[in-house]
């Protein structure tokens, strides 16, 4: 898995274009992309249209919210479209078995084959970083890590300079104990579309690293991923 591109849950057209750039993944976004008034509405859309639209070969994700902010339902709403996997924000140790319990209803309630579906858990703080292997032991789901590089600094409490060196502690921490569980680790998305060459260069500095894949934020960035990651 090598690129993940995400798509606002709550836009059809998007929905019926998302799997137009080839993309190893596609992942519906009812978190950061949907407002609070919006959220109910866009689970029943990804309900629907995750269950009769064709994916082709790509997997197909829902970014949820964390669980104490609305995601058990999207998990048990949106979850009904049955897609392979549910990113989790602001994972950790204790979040991720609530989050494991919410998919197992989920399962036993529609008659999905149980563990069938994955979580791909977000780190993006500090005490995540520090405790990744507590984590990664914590849920036996996990088909995947993402790397929040923007909420990790934050949480830091530094600002983000744009520079690699920031970050290459916590990346470097995060990749080699994906690797070493045989976990995917997933870096952080580039959302400057207009900065090709700051994002190929980012795309490049966590393939060096061990990363396996990124996010994308736009199907332009799709193509450069596939080739770096390969």
């Amino acid at each position: 898995m090598k690129s993940i591109l995400l798509i606002n849950g709550n836009d059809p057209k998007a929905l019926l274009n998302s799997t137009l750039y080839g993309a190893d993944a596609v992942a519906y976004d009812l978190h950061e992309a949907v407002g609070t008034a919006d959220k109910d509405a866009a689970r029943l859309l990804l309900q629907e249209a995750l269950a009769f639209f064709d994916f082709g070969d790509s997997g197909v994700f829902v970014r949820v919210n964390p669980l104490s902010e609305g995601g058990t339902e999207d998990i048990a709403v949106a979850g009904k479209g049955k897609p392979q996997a549910f990113i989790l924000p602001r994972a950790d140790a204790e979040s991720l078995p609530k989050a494991d319990a919410a998919v197992a209803a989920l399962e036993a309630e529609n008659g999905f084959a149980p563990g069938s579906a994955k979580l791909i858990p977000t780190v993006e703080s500090v005490a995540a970083v520090e405790n990744i292997n507590a984590l990664l032991a914590s849920c036996p789901r996990i088909a995947a890590v993402v790397f929040n590089a923007a909420n990790f600094l934050k949480d830091l409490g530094v600002a983000d300079t744009g520079d690699a060196m920031q970050i290459l502690h916590a990346r470097s921490k995060v990749a080699l104990a994906c690797r070493a569980a045989g976990v995917p680790a997933i870096d952080r998305p580039w959302y400057d579309a207009k900065d090709r060459a700051g994002f190929e260069a980012d795309a490049r500095n966590a393939r060096a690293l061990g990363f396996t894949g990124k996010l994308a934020v736009n199907g332009g960035q799709v193509p450069l991923i596939n080739e770096i990651f390969a």
